[in-house]
């Protein structure tokens, strides 16, 4: 829902199809094409607010999306003061080799929690829809697929960098 609030700002309507989940901006990364020639802006949207003291009351969203043809995350991180520093990705993964839904929300998981060590926030509320990642982070589930281990363990070291990260998981729309 904050995803799709923050796209109204450009006049960019969603509208759902049959069994697709709310993952607006992961979604439409993933389906945008890489041949346009331009290349990938990675200049840190508001750099002023890299300057911000205040180390409490940080929010972290995170999603992930993968469909038949490409994978994208996305990150919006909110600041005490309401400042919106939203982050997506299109993740390069081959046709060979795909990724199950599961990698991909490691993966947003993962670019939020590096974003936000490199601005010096160690303590933050994390929101994500992906229950089995959020139990797996907190301990709570253990993680047992093969292919996701090497991404829980460097999830792991990122979380043991942190004073304190509360988890909320919410519910897919």
């Amino acid at each position: 829902m904050r995803w799709l609030v923050l796209l109204t700002e450009f006049d960019i309507h969603y509208v759902t199809q049959k069994s697709i989940r709310g993952s607006i901006v992961a979604d439409h990364l993933a389906s945008l094409s890489g041949s346009y020639g331009r290349a990938i802006d990675d200049d840190f949207p508001d750099e002023d607010i890299a300057t911000v003291t205040s180390l409490s009351g940080w929010c972290m969203y995170f999603d992930g999306a993968a469909n038949h043809s490409r994978y994208g995350i996305g990150v919006l991180l909110i600041s005490p003061h309401g400042d919106h520093i939203p982050r997506s990705v299109r993740l390069g993964f081959s046709y060979r080799h795909p990724a199950m839904n599961n990698i991909v929300e490691y993966e947003a998981s993962i670019l939020g929690l590096e974003i936000v060590l490199e601005l010096g926030i160690r303590q933050m509320k994390v929101f994500g829809d992906s229950n089995m990642v959020l139990r797996q982070i907190q301990g709570k589930w253990k993680t047992r697929d093969v292919k996701l281990r090497p991404y829980h363990e460097y999830l792991e070291l990122l979380v043991g960098r942190f004073d304190d990260l509360r988890y909320t998981h919410l519910l897919r729309v």
